[in-house]
């Protein structure tokens, strides 16, 4: 089985699905993430990596870690423009391109919120949504998924902070309620890795700790079940609980 994870920015892979990418590597799956961008417009927490090359060059690094800890393929980068996946002309083609020399079966990227608005997740989403349209057979395409209203706060503090990053949205609309998932994922095997890929991503946390990603509160809910929705492609079969099963 081949599994291709698709993601805007360094670290969405380990918080919104490190562990289906580390169960499906543990079943003997072939795992590829391919990442949009280096994150390079972002900020590092512990102030040392200023944005632009230098914040790169950290972030692949740490994206590195993350696919080690994770028991995956390193990553590969498109370097399309952190801040600006909605204007990348030239994504569709790129992520097609992957898709089609990789042939994966299970395809996984952010759901169609953005997480928590962001212009980036949802343009990247769409991005992946296209590329995909056109394929014969289609892979089954996962979106990561979260509770109702979890990523809420995240989106008000960015409203107020870096307007420019989200969507005007409602915030008490992101998420999703737990009867509509199709994909109830137990991940409590695969939490050490969860936990080591999101610590990977140093530059996003606060002295080195995992609970602090984005802000507190956000990852111990993640940590023993992951949500999916099937977005295109086959369907899960009635009850099933591993993203491969039918396939």
């Amino acid at each position: 089985m081949r599994v291709l994870g698709l993601f805007p920015h360094p670290d969405d892979e380990a918080y919104a699905a490190g562990g289906l990418l580390a169960h499906c590597a543990s079943t003997g799956a072939s795992v590829r993430l391919v990442c949009a961008t280096r994150g390079e417009r972002g900020s590092d927490r512990t102030g040392i990596a200023a944005a632009g090359p230098a914040l790169a060059a950290t972030r692949t690094r740490e994206l590195e870690a993350s696919c080690a800890a994770l028991g995956i393929d390193p990553p590969i980068f498109l370097d399309l423009p952190d801040g600006a996946l909605a204007g990348a002309a030239a994504a569709t083609a790129l992520v097609a391109a992957h898709v089609q020399r990789f042939a994966p079966h299970l395809v996984i990227t952010l759901g169609a919120d953005g997480v928590y608005g962001s212009l980036d997740h949802l343009a990247f989403t769409a991005t992946v949504t296209d590329a995909l349209r056109a394929l014969a057979p289609a892979p089954r395409l996962l979106h990561a998924v979260f509770p109702r209203g979890l990523f809420a706060p995240v989106w008000r503090a960015l409203a107020r902070r870096r307007p420019r990053l989200v969507a005007a949205i409602d915030p008490n609309m992101l998420g999703v309620e737990a009867a509509a998932v199709d994909l109830r994922l137990d991940i409590r095997v695969q939490k050490p890795r969860k936990l080591a890929a999101i610590a990977a991503h140093c530059s996003q946390l606060a002295g080195g700790d995992p609970a602090t990603f984005l802000m507190a509160g956000l990852i111990e809910p993640l940590l023993d079940e992951e949500w999916y929705l099937v977005a295109h492609g086959p369907a899960l079969p009635a009850g099933a609980d591993d993203p491969l099963a039918g396939l």
